[in-house]
């Protein structure tokens, strides 16, 4: 619910149009919606989990997340957002407040079987800055979106293709879901999520500057004994990968949309190393700061890591007649807001 004013109403429509005519099971669904003399009123499906950034912005629960559950969060992610952008729409706001879990992925607090948990895990939201393009002239100008979030191109003024910005987004997502620090916040993965605001003008100023030149640094795991630990956890994913492989084969001919429920072990309590080699190499094809270099969406499925333990299975490629009535969809969802 929002309060009825130009720039409001403009988002609610382009939202409101948007939702009507698409439908993916890791998006959210549009129910209803309506006008009152003050408000819009958007109504969508309930989704119990909550947002994906409380999940990590809590001690508890990101201490039990593993490789396989960060690798099926990623996955139902980048399999939305390749979708969309099959069918040439942007979304332009991606970040951890507005996807949204299905579930309480650690409720109870003896965890269910990875197995167990529902198809799909999480949905993207917010469709109130998404517009659809032209493929064949894609660059839009509208500077939106989330600054923490946002792509070189974005920050430094210039048009930019809405595909290869929310690609950029998803590697921001990806690096907080391993380290539950955002790239280029406070110093590039040493702060907090969310700390940018308490740091005041010099604080944006840093940021942006950062972002400009896709200057981000990892942690440094403070984990005693991590390689050997980190060793003992590869050996055990790669014979999860071997077993899951084989039920794989005799399932590849069948609509891969809902059959998500790869059972890699429940999660331990307790740090764990999540930036593995091979994340930071989906991350590294995705923060590239020469927009016509970063990786699309829909290719990362090449990369071993979006194969592994929990991973979805690839997104189809061919998204054709996948919009709901999509002769009918409005200009305001696909012009830019002046």
């Amino acid at each position: 619910m929002c309060e009825a004013n130009d720039r409001t109403r403009i988002s609610f429509v382009r939202e409101v149009e948007v939702l009507r005519h698409i439908s993916h099971p890791s998006i959210v669904s549009y129910l209803h919606s309506f006008t009152t003399p003050t408000h819009h009123c958007l109504v969508l499906e309930y989704l119990a989990g909550g947002e994906l950034f409380s999940l990590l912005d809590n001690d508890d629960r990101y201490g039990r997340m593993t490789e396989p559950l960060v690798r099926r969060m990623f996955g139902e992610l980048a399999r939305a957002v390749g979708w969309m952008h099959g069918v040439a729409l942007v979304h332009r706001d991606i970040k951890l407040e507005n996807i949204l879990l299905t579930c309480d992925p650690f409720s109870p607090p003896s965890y269910p079987s990875f197995a167990s948990l529902p198809t799909p895990l999480l949905k993207l939201s917010d469709f109130g800055l998404s517009r659809f393009i032209d493929p064949s002239s894609p660059l839009l100008q509208t500077r939106c979106g989330s600054e923490s979030y946002a792509a070189p191109e974005i920050v430094m003024g210039q048009k930019y293709d809405g595909r290869q910005t929310d690609a950029w987004a998803c590697g921001v997502v990806l690096y907080a879901l391993a380290t539950r620090v955002l790239p280029f916040d406070a110093g590039g993965g040493e702060g907090q999520m969310g700390n940018t605001a308490a740091q005041g003008r010099e604080g944006r100023k840093a940021l942006l500057f950062r972002i400009a030149k896709g200057d981000y640094t990892w942690p440094k795991d403070p984990r005693p004994f991590a390689a050997e630990v980190d060793a003992v956890n590869a050996n055990q994913s790669q014979s999860q990968s071997q077993n899951e492989n084989q039920d794989q084969d005799q399932n590849q001919n069948q609509d891969q949309d809902s059959d998500m429920d790869s059972p890699p072990p429940s999660p331990s309590p307790g740090p764990l190393n999540l930036a593995t080699p091979g994340l930071k190499r989906v991350v590294a094809r995705l923060l590239v700061r020469d927009p016509s270099k970063r990786a699309k969406v829909i290719d990362l499925w090449d990369e071993e890591w979006m194969q592994g333990p929990g991973a979805p299975p690839p997104p189809h490629r061919d998204t054709a007649a996948a919009l709901v009535d999509g002769d009918s969809i409005g200009e305001v969802a696909r012009t830019e807001v002046v």
